[in-house]
């Protein structure tokens, strides 16, 4: 989902119950960065078809040349409850908010 503003991402950092870090960690070529990269295609910052090819998580030029993530990247991204999605969900989580 794209947001329209800056100002509007400000203003939903600012609401921290909202707020979710998650860290992506796996053994050497099991799809970090394509994960990466699709994530950040869904908020309409790179094209889905660049998705798992572009690497835009890697941003050092040593990164790029050796096509290996060496560093640590961070990023900000917004996602928006979808209702059916959740209720599919509900039966894998493992501590579910309560309603």
């Amino acid at each position: 989902m794209v947001l329209g503003s800056l100002d509007k991402m400000v203003q939903l950092q600012k609401n921290t119950a909202n707020i979710r870090n998650i860290c992506v960690l796996a053994h050497v070529d099991h799809g970090k960065t394509t994960l990466a990269d699709c994530l950040i295609s869904s908020n309409g910052i790179i094209s889905s078809r660049l998705a798992g090819k572009l690497r835009y998580m890697d941003s050092r030029e040593d990164e790029q040349i050796r096509g290996i993530t060496m560093k640590s990247s961070a990023i900000s991204l917004h996602y928006t409850e979808d209702d059916c999605i959740v209720k599919m969900a509900k039966k894998f989580t493992i501590n579910p908010k309560s309603s």
